[in-house]
């Protein structure tokens, strides 16, 4: 009876295998390749780009989490999951994934905290079977408020928000397909003081804007490789605000980056994939400010180019693939400072962070489940813990998707 039990769930596992498939992707994928653009990836290309939506239905998908909080937690967490709705919308919802540069707008400098659990709904659409778009509203916020009935304390009330949405196209060509996403953010942040008598004190910021514009082509040629082809755009400033009295405004700040690149994604054989290309980078950020003693500049550019990108994964067996990726840059860097009697230029030439240089990762598929994850470099160091003696954690961040399409 036990061997036909076995028998039974051995031909339920390998028919799992035939009659369906996962579709492995996610953070712990993506980085393993080194956060390559020349490789497609669902769950990236679902945030990113809410066009995907009705292309990948039925499918849900998230992070398990990276960084080990306790033996029994891990941060940073999402889960998101799309389902169709006939053969031209897709619907879904991504819960938990940040996706705005709220932290990069001062707030915690006011004693403001980031927003919380931000939603983004997925609505994907195909106006005939070349163009697709899709539409993904972005919300996110917090709240501490305080008031005292007595005549001593001072009653406070904190916010913080990041409101916005992508807004994404694809079109599908005879030889691959191109897309555009445009993606808004308007991030803000409120420290309200109100004494029992007297003057309440406000901080906040103006500004707080972010835009973003990306730009992808996969061009296939007849040796069934593909030209990838990137190009991005973004910009983001605030100014930071107190308003008591009198309004008085802080520093303007403002960061600016242009980035594109090229590169080949190769099918080598059903099982191995590799992807790799140059990219180069833009990156300017400017704070000013004025006083009575004069005005005050900080300027400082990086010319990131090249930027080397490889990333390459092969089945090892049918539930298992392994990853490898490698990313590194020479940056030229200026930094301007301008202040009343005082000036500094300064340029040097140095290479991206070596963290990361290269990236491990591997993959466990079951049927229409996969779990995939970053291997940690000092597990690899160390050794398994019966031979070094010493407990490492073997994986990363870890990934998790389940493709529910029939």
């Amino acid at each position: 009876m036990l061997k036909k039990h076995l028998a039974v769930m051995l031909l339920f596992v390998m028919a799992a295998g035939v009659f369906s498939q996962s579709i492995p992707s996610g953070t712990g994928r993506y980085e393993a390749l080194a956060n390559s653009p020349f490789i497609l990836d669902a769950a990236t290309n679902i945030g990113n780009n809410p066009a995907w939506t009705n292309y990948y239905k039925d499918y849900s998908f998230g992070d398990v989490g990276r960084n080990v909080i306790s033996n029994f937690e891990l941060s940073d967490p999402y889960a998101g999951v799309t389902f169709g709705v006939g053969k031209k919308l897709g619907l879904g919802v991504i819960v938990n994934k940040r996706s705005d540069l709220w932290d990069n707008f001062g707030g915690n400098a006011v004693s403001v905290s980031s927003p919380v659990v931000p939603i983004m709904p997925l609505i994907g659409y195909s106006l005939n079977k070349n163009f697709h778009i899709g539409l993904a509203p972005y919300v996110t916020m917090w709240k501490h408020n305080k008031e005292y009935s007595d005549t001593v304390s001072v009653d406070t009330n904190l916010s913080s928000s990041s409101l916005g949405a992508n807004l994404g196209v694809m079109y599908n060509m005879k030889k691959g397909w191109i897309e555009g996403v445009v993606r808004f953010r308007m991030n803000k942040y409120k420290n309200e003081q109100i004494p029992p008598s007297g003057t309440t004190t406000t901080l906040e910021n103006d500004g707080g804007i972010e835009l973003a514009v990306n730009l992808r082509g996969w061009f296939n040629t007849k040796s069934k490789w593909a030209v990838v082809p990137v190009l991005g755009f973004s910009t983001y400033s605030f100014t930071p605000k107190t308003i008591s009295t009198i309004t008085v405004l802080g520093p303007e700040y403002s960061w600016m980056s242009i980035n594109g690149g090229i590169g080949l994604n190769i099918p080598i054989t059903d099982d191995i994939q590799i992807a790799g290309g140059l990219l180069a980078e833009y990156n300017t950020f400017k704070a000013s400010f004025s006083d009575t003693t004069g005005s005050y500049e900080f300027k400082g550019t990086d010319f990131v180019a090249p930027r080397f990108n490889l990333a390459g994964e092969t089945r090892i067996a049918d539930w298992l693939t392994a990853r490898m990726g490698f990313n590194r840059a020479i940056i030229m860097r200026s930094n301007e400072t301008n202040n009343p009697g005082f000036s500094l230029n300064e340029d040097l030439t140095l290479g991206s962070s070596p963290d990361q240089t290269v990236s491990l990762g591997a993959g466990f598929h079951f049927g229409r489940f996969s779990i995939d994850a970053t291997v940690s470099e000092e597990w690899l160091k160390r050794g398994i813990n019966f031979v070094s003696g010493t407990q490492t954690d073997l994986f990363g961040v870890i990934s998790a998707s389940y493709n529910f399409a029939k």
